[in-house]
């Protein structure tokens, strides 16, 4: 397996683990904004997750298995640790794609991603 493919599978997963702490997140609040915000991040990082997997998929003409994925949940228990992670884990990612022409559509994908973390980062103030 390639180092970008098994790279991207661990992304994927760590992923996956946000997912299911932004629901963890989103149920247990008991401020309106933070779980209206939080089901929308949840969202938009399903979305990611998706253009990750599909863009690498392409990349490294590949396709990922039923099994591959895991769901490793962050340490983050707060809407703002939460994303303070999640951009480190963004940034990790990118650094590891790096910057060869060729990944071009994955790291146009990852600075999105790391521009929105921060707009959330703002918006989840008013929580």
């Amino acid at each position: 397996m390639s180092n970008l493919k098994s790279k991207t599978i661990d992304f994927l997963s760590t992923l996956e683990g946000y997912h299911a702490a932004l629901k963890m997140i989103h149920w247990s609040t008991k401020i309106k904004s933070e779980q209206l915000l939080t089901d929308d991040i949840d969202k938009r990082v399903l979305d990611y997750e998706d253009k990750i997997a599909e863009v690498t998929m392409g990349l490294l003409n590949t396709r990922y298995g039923h099994g591959d994925l895991k769901c490793m949940l962050p340490e983050a228990k707060t809407s703002e640790s939460l994303l303070k992670e999640m951009k480190s884990d963004v940034s990790a990612y990118r650094s590891e794609v790096g910057d060869a022409d060729d990944n071009a559509g994955i790291i146009n994908i990852l600075d999105d991603f790391i521009t929105d973390i921060d707009t959330w980062k703002y918006l989840i103030t008013f929580s």
